[in-house]
């Protein structure tokens, strides 16, 4: 399961990272380059209400028909206008969220105990940031060697051979029921996903803006989104152990949204002076601290609710999505008031304390 989710993170990564980077260079207004990401996640949303009806769904299916979905995603940002990807880029990306990660994640928990919970879901987390550490850095590369068209194809390739792998992998009899029980979930663990997917849906589009009006270099905006994601791969794996250990959970609930303020604050400071080197510093800082405290706040519903995997699933992925969708909605009111992407970094600061109040 970890090498399908590794092949995905590739492909994905080595492409998704230049996504709002090349609607941005078409060129097109980056608050419309933005509605990419919140049509895919209002969409993910909806999916995710679609599939939680209680019936049972083959994993199977549903996985491949998500990859499949993802796959024509990447070849419609190598062969349509830009405009016409904000549409079909973002309903293609937000089909494929609920049909692929509902199942697998279904799959990856029912793998755990709560002795190896905490690491083996943080591996998880690592094993998707490490692979992300040489997916942009090929990704960059190819885009200034032969252009974007063939980053995209290649992406669409390489999601559909792991659609033959997903096949061969999963046994067709699986299937999940999947249901929304936010009442089991709790309030502060919601509110503390809420923050979760807040945080997501804004770096989504505050990094690469970020990095794209530092520099245009396509090989070393791929350098930068890498280092970001080895500093979150590192952080999720040492910590997850460490949880496990000793066996409590809340002190990292607290440092991860505490010690990424700070960094917030000096990612907001480094755009509005331009300074790239800050900039790095400050969002592999923010990489390698914003990834605590979600590992954690799983581990700690899939403690609560472990005899009901697949509701854990969808709720949490409801949960995400839309908050996703909200947060980029207030962004993009900011970045309409004339914020600028500096303002993003700010917002973030704000929703991920909301972290901290899991339980």
């Amino acid at each position: 399961m970890l090498g399908l989710v590794a092949v995905q993170s590739f492909g994905n990564q080595m492409t998704g990272s230049f996504w709002i980077v090349y609607l941005v260079s078409r060129p097109l207004d980056f608050r419309i380059a933005t509605l990419l990401w919140v049509i895919a996640f209002l969409t993910a949303a909806l999916g995710v209400l679609l599939m939680a009806r209680g019936r049972p769904i083959r994993a199977r299916t549903s996985m491949t028909t998500g990859l499949a979905t993802m796959a024509a995603g990447h070849f419609a940002f190598a062969f349509l206008p830009a405009s016409w990807v904000v549409l079909i880029g973002g309903l293609a990306f937000g089909i494929y969220l609920p049909l692929f990660w509902l199942p697998m994640n279904s799959l990856l928990v029912r793998e755990t105990s709560p002795a190896n919970r905490a690491g083996r879901l943080a591996a998880v987390t690592a094993t998707f940031m490490t692979v992300a550490v040489v997916a942009p850095v090929l990704g960059g590369y190819l885009a200034d060697a032969v252009g974007f068209p063939f980053l995209f194809s290649l992406g669409g390739l390489i999601l559909a051979a792991n659609l033959v792998r997903a096949r061969r992998l999963v046994r067709p009899e699986e299937s999940f029921s999947y249901v929304i029980d936010l009442r089991r979930m709790g309030s502060r663990t919601a509110l503390a996903f809420a923050g979760q997917g807040g945080v997501d849906g804004l770096l989504s589009v505050a990094t690469p803006l970020g990095s794209f009006l530092l520099t245009r270099d396509s090989f070393a905006l791929g350098l930068l989104f890498a280092l970001f994601s080895l500093a979150a791969g590192i952080a999720a794996v040492v910590l997850g152990r460490v949880s496990d250990r000793v066996k409590v959970r809340s002190p990292f609930l607290l440092l991860g949204p505490a010690l990424s303020l700070p960094a917030c604050i000096l990612a907001s400071l480094s755009l509005t002076s331009l300074d790239l080197g800050t900039f790095a510093f400050a969002v592999g800082w923010l990489s390698m601290t914003s990834v605590v405290a979600p590992s954690f706040i799983y581990t700690i519903l899939v403690d609560r609710m472990e005899d009901s995997i697949p509701a854990v699933t969808a709720t949490r992925e409801l949960i995400l999505n839309t908050s996703r969708t909200v947060a980029l909605f207030a962004g993009l009111i900011a970045l309409a008031f004339g914020g600028g992407v500096s303002a993003l970094y700010l917002l973030v600061g704000g929703v991920i304390l909301l972290e901290a109040l899991a339980k």
